[in-house]
């Protein structure tokens, strides 16, 4: 499976090129997981609210994971881009790697989980329905994110079809077992809650045996002499793949403040954003598609000294950003409620959904242009810039802001502490870039 060279074409199709079969992963995949909301909801609203209250964690894992396959893809792409022939090398330790920490850290999360979602703000009698879920997710983290690091080699070697078919395929296999196994369909035993982890924990295991086929046919990684040059591999990509951590992080612990913070107006506000959060995954879903394609498109052409098409890119990827958060925000003002009422029918969950649906939807745009930027910095190996971009953003403006709204108007405040801070960091973002780009365009 030869690398594609990202270096030469129209920089627009490039990216379409490159982005649509990621289009078809991640829309499936998301709306796979609205559809399994929407099963869970037909349970009852404690249930949604406990799996609500399972994102931040399971957030927090695959954010770890996420930021060494951003430290895969740049390592990759830019040594594609530069004709380096340590490219399977790399693949093969970044699976290591990652197979490595999400056992570690899978098994301390089993360790502490009653205490750990109490502090979140979860009741005792939620906690039964989260360790249904949790029991079965955790065994299979190490499954969940070696398909993002196979994922990310492919598209490093500029490869974006296979992850893509391969991953829709598998989400709708997740969706056919999920009411399977959620309500007990053709005598399966009605598994509610376990019944969700166990139909996605099949259907990953299915797309991380195929997709390691992949990567070993398409000689992207090797199987002799594994362990040779790890601890220097390691350090390569985690050069870019620890900040790039840390940036994913700030996340997950933000969402578990702030899930803390909602669940202090009751478990039917936690359930409102949990129904809220499925739909704008899914309402986003263009611009995390692009996101994961940005990276690898910048990072060869950085690494080919192609500073005028890393420009363009860079450029086109946040045109599209605008162009989408303006598509998207206007139906869900309207018609956001009519959605999240078909997730769970209750008039108070819906109605805590609607209002999320009908504001923060506007700093989509904003948010997506903060998304391309971070992409953007890890692909060039500068990765503290994004760092330091969602630490501001987080615990900066974000959290503080959520804190004194909510004081002043409830959950409706966090909402608006939402919105606000997309929108300044989006600026930021943006401008950060283009000055970080004229200054090592410079030097090159």
């Amino acid at each position: 499976m030869p690398q594609k060279d990202l270096t030469q074409g129209s920089v627009p199709v490039s990216l379409a090129k490159l982005t649509a079969p990621m289009v078809m992963g991640v829309a499936s995949s998301i709306l796979v997981q609205t559809l399994e909301m929407g099963f869970i909801g037909q349970l009852s609203t404690q249930h949604v609210a406990a799996i609500t209250f399972t994102f931040p964690v399971a957030m927090f894992l695959t954010s770890i994971a996420l930021g060494i396959s951003i430290g895969t893809s740049s390592v990759i792409a830019r040594s594609v881009g530069s004709g380096d022939a340590d490219v399977a090398r790399l693949g093969t330790h970044s699976l290591l790697l990652v197979a490595m920490l999400m056992t570690l850290l899978s098994l301390l999360a089993w360790s502490m989980l009653d205490e750990l979602f109490l502090a979140m703000g979860a009741t005792e009698a939620l906690l039964p329905l989260i360790h249904s879920y949790m029991d079965i997710y955790l065994p299979g983290v190490v499954l969940f994110t070696a398909t993002m690091i196979a994922s990310s080699i492919m598209r490093a070697n500029g490869n974006a079809n296979v992850p893509g078919v391969v991953m829709t395929i598998a989400a709708f296999v997740n969706l056919a077992l999920d009411p399977i196994f959620i309500f007990g369909w053709f005598g399966v035993p009605r598994m509610e809650l376990a019944g969700a982890a166990t139909a996605m924990l099949i259907s990953r295991v299915a797309t991380t045996l195929v997709l390691l086929a992949y990567v070993y046919r398409g000689n992207m990684i090797q199987t002799r002499d594994v362990i040779v040059g790890f601890l220097a591999s390691a350090r390569r990509i985690l050069h870019v793949g620890l900040p790039a951590m840390a940036t994913q992080l700030i996340g997950p612990v933000t969402a578990a403040l702030i899930t803390r913070l909602l669940a202090s107006h009751g478990e039917i506000v936690v359930a409102g954003f949990g129904v809220a959060q499925r739909i704008e995954a899914v309402a986003a879903m263009m611009l995390f598609a692009l996101s994961g394609s940005i990276g690898p498109f910048v990072g060869q052409n950085w690494g080919a000294r192609r500073v005028d098409r890393v420009r363009d890119g860079v450029r086109v990827s946040y045109q599209f950003s605008l162009a989408w958060g303006f598509i998207v925000a206007i139906p869900l003002f309207f018609f956001g409620g009519h959605v999240a009422s078909w997730i769970d029918s209750s008039p108070t969950v819906t109605q805590v959904a609607t209002f999320y649906l009908a504001l923060v939807p506007w700093g989509y745009g904003a948010w997506g242009v903060l998304m391309m930027s971070s992409a953007s910095f890890n692909a060039l190996g500068k990765p503290l810039p994004g760092t330091a971009l969602s630490f501001l953003r987080m615990f900066i403006i974000y959290l503080p802001l959520a804190v004194w709204l909510n004081e002043l108007y409830g959950f409706y405040g966090i909402f608006w502490a939402t919105l606000i801070s997309n929108l300044l960091l989006g600026i930021a973002g943006w401008g950060w870039f283009r000055m970080r780009l004229v200054k090592m365009s410079q030097k090159v």
